[in-house]
């Protein structure tokens, strides 16, 4: 006898080759825009920039390299801080040795103070991303690394509040139109597209209704890596 979720897992696979074998051959769904980069393993890419940003920096003499994260929640991204000094911030720190400070407005932390920051799914939950990427390159070091995920597609997820979604080429220009930014890297991972996001509030007010694939399935996250000029005629 088949359960009611293995007849849902036999139509959504009955209805993924339907679509594969009739629309799907034609070529407005085989063709992808030029200015769309997909990157195969965000996270891999931003362990090796890590890496290769770290030799240099110890090549040029620094003993303990900074690194902040931004909204470091419990420090669970400290894992791609190996090697660095690991600063976390958030604001509302879990931990009493994370920094308490609202990246959007943070004149208390000084110019120049890091030589990497990085965050991972803080920019969509703020509510003016481009004063925190004004302030992100303001504390950033000359010739410093600038590693930020977010979001292009998803489902709504407030923590507290789901303000943005960001395509690669609208994340790149928020640090390049302060002048001082060289892009290195910026595009789409693709790995997670069609998982069944519902999130914890699947069954909560703010959710919105499940269609017959069970969940939100179009999930792309975007990634914008770039370095601060050591002048702005860098």
């Amino acid at each position: 006898m088949i359960s009611m979720t293995g007849l849902r897992k036999l139509r959504i696979a009955a209805l993924n080759r339907l679509f594969k074998w009739t629309v799907g051959r034609l070529p407005a769904y085989q063709v992808w825009s030029d200015e769309i980069n997909v990157i195969s393993d965000c996270d891999q890419a931003i362990k090796s920039m890590l890496f290769d940003h770290l030799k240099k920096l110890k090549e040029a003499g620094v003993e303990k390299p900074t690194l902040l994260d931004v909204g470091g929640r419990e420090g669970e991204r400290k894992v791609f801080a190996k090697g660095y000094e690991y600063v976390g911030m958030d604001i509302e720190p879990k931990s009493e040795s994370f920094i308490q400070a609202d990246i959007c407005n943070c004149p208390h932390i000084a110019d120049e103070s890091f030589d990497v920051i990085m965050s991972f799914d803080v920019f969509e939950h703020l509510e003016r991303p481009w004063d925190a990427a004004k302030e992100c390159v303001r504390i950033l070091k000359p010739n410093g690394l600038m590693v930020h995920r977010t979001l292009f597609a998803y489902r709504y997820h407030p923590c507290p509040i789901d303000y943005w979604r960001f395509s690669s080429q609208g994340l790149e220009y928020l640090f390049q139109r302060t002048g001082k930014m060289q892009t290195l890297l910026s595009g789409y991972d693709l790995r997670i597209r069609r998982h069944d996001k519902r999130s914890l509030m699947a069954h909560g007010k703010d959710s919105p209704p499940l269609d017959y694939l069970g969940g939100f399935r179009e999930n792309w996250r975007v990634l914008y890596i770039g370095r601060k000029c050591a002048s702005t005629t860098d």
